[in-house]
């Protein structure tokens, strides 16, 4: 069903919408992931026009798996056979060979620094892709490829799995910016900021749908009718929000509403209004939400007729909105461990049941979001083990909350902004940091 304008006044648009700043992607360079086959050689092009469009310099990067033999009984071991260095030396030809063959002007391919590792491939991508705080990972949809044998076969879903970098895999055919975008979206803060990512990416004079698939709504049960037309009215409203938000001089703008199961959905949207590339958030509210991912970004990079730009709904969306404000540092105030018990029951009560997002900074695996809209329910420490417990729910009685503990406190700071007004509460700990965010 084509979405189409109601002649009655527009009510409020979904108030999840109405709240978010505008957040920055990522600023590093565009990254190329090879693996010196013909399934990315359509990485290349692509990630020319992305750079010159976009201003951003590009690099390429390429991981060797170590080699290694089943053992029955045992798990793989690696062979005796070339060496890590030997294997990198290789791979690095190759990978040069590829950018002689795809980019023929010399200076400009020696512009486009080359990194070669060994080791498990996704790993590799994604910590060199954290290095670099690159803009754009751009990856081939090959099926066929190296890449896609050596990473198991599901290396884009594994690479958004594991990584913060929105994720451009390329189907083959695609040597132009994208000029017809579908745009998925269900108006959370995640599909708004993807749509944030995506836009630079696309040509000036795009056109790009926005698409909203609903739930069956049925009218034939009773009071289900009500119901229907005021999510139909919400959707409307939202989408006018959400075109205002977005508005580009030269880019046209459409929106879609679909009803039924999304992914099936799309799909079908796709294969009967051919686009150049579709864009979707990742909804990951959790480290192990995020190892399964949503189940329409899984059916789009398998199944999308065309390019898919993917974009993690991480803690890197929270955090991209507050470095547009930010805080000075005279309204950080650290709380003494010894008062820590005490200040933190304080804390609660001003805040009690507000909606917070938690994250966790760890210098051995990256940022990962704990959770996101959690009700604050209760916080306390225990000195005699330096330990923080952050309870949510809708009270601290057991069975009614969810707790989660931050061993090895080393210092709490509160972070206000320029209004005096408490924002977030900073926890430094041992291998990292902990932030609870008091959401808008």
């Amino acid at each position: 069903m084509r979405a189409t304008e109601t002649a009655s006044p527009p009510k409020a648009p979904m108030e999840f919408l109405a709240p978010l700043s505008p957040v920055q992607p990522p600023h590093g360079p565009v990254l190329i992931a090879s693996d010196a086959s013909d399934a990315s050689d359509a990485t290349f092009p692509v990630a020319r026009l992305l750079a010159s469009h976009t201003g951003t310099s590009i690099e390429v990067m390429s991981a060797v798996p170590l080699a290694s033999i089943p053992m029955y009984a045992f798990d793989a071991m690696p062979t005796l056979g070339l060496t890590s260095a030997e294997l990198i030396a290789q791979r690095t030809a190759q990978v040069r060979g590829q950018l002689a063959r795809l980019v023929p002007d010399s200076a400009e391919r020696a512009a486009w620094p080359v990194t070669v590792r060994s080791g498990e491939p996704v790993r590799e991508i994604v910590q060199r892709a954290r290095e670099l705080d690159a803009r754009v990972l751009v990856v081939g949809r090959g099926r066929h490829g190296m890449l896609e044998r050596t990473m198991g076969g599901e290396s884009v879903l594994r690479l958004l799995q594991l990584g913060e970098t929105p994720v451009l895999a390329v189907e083959h055919g695609l040597e132009r910016l994208p000029r017809r975008v579908v745009l998925a979206t269900d108006f959370s803060a995640f599909s708004v900021y993807a749509a944030y990512v995506a836009l630079p990416l696309c040509a000036p004079d795009a056109t790009v749908e926005l698409v909203h698939v609903a739930p069956n709504l049925t009218e034939q049960a009773p009071g289900l009718g009500d119901f229907a037309n005021e999510y139909r009215t919400q959707v409307q409203a939202s989408f006018r929000a959400l075109t205002e938000r977005l508005a580009q001089r030269e880019m046209t703008f459409e929106t879609t509403l679909l009803e039924g199961n999304a992914s099936a959905r799309l799909i079908e949207h796709l294969q009967r209004h051919p686009a150049d590339l579709v864009v979707t958030a990742t909804h990951g509210y959790g480290f192990l939400r995020r190892l399964m991912l949503g189940s329409v970004a899984a059916v789009l990079v398998r199944s999308a007729p065309c390019s898919v730009l993917c974009v993690p709904a991480t803690a890197r969306t929270h955090a991209a909105a507050r470095a547009q404000t930010p805080v000075p540092s005279d309204l950080s105030r650290v709380i003494p461990l010894d008062a820590l018990d005490a200040q933190l029951a304080a804390f609660t009560e001003r805040h009690r049941g507000h909606a917070c997002t938690v994250a966790v900074h760890r210098r051995d695996i990256g940022t990962h979001a704990l959770g996101h809209h959690l009700a604050l329910a209760g916080m306390s420490y225990e000195a005699a083990g330096r330990i923080l417990t952050m309870s949510f729910g809708p009270s601290e009685e057991p069975g009614n909350h969810l707790s989660h503990q931050v061993p090895g406190c080393e210092q709490v700071e509160v972070v206000s902004d320029a209004s005096g007004r408490e924002r977030r509460l900073l926890v430094k700990h041992v291998g990292g940091e902990t932030e609870l965010l008091l959401e808008p």
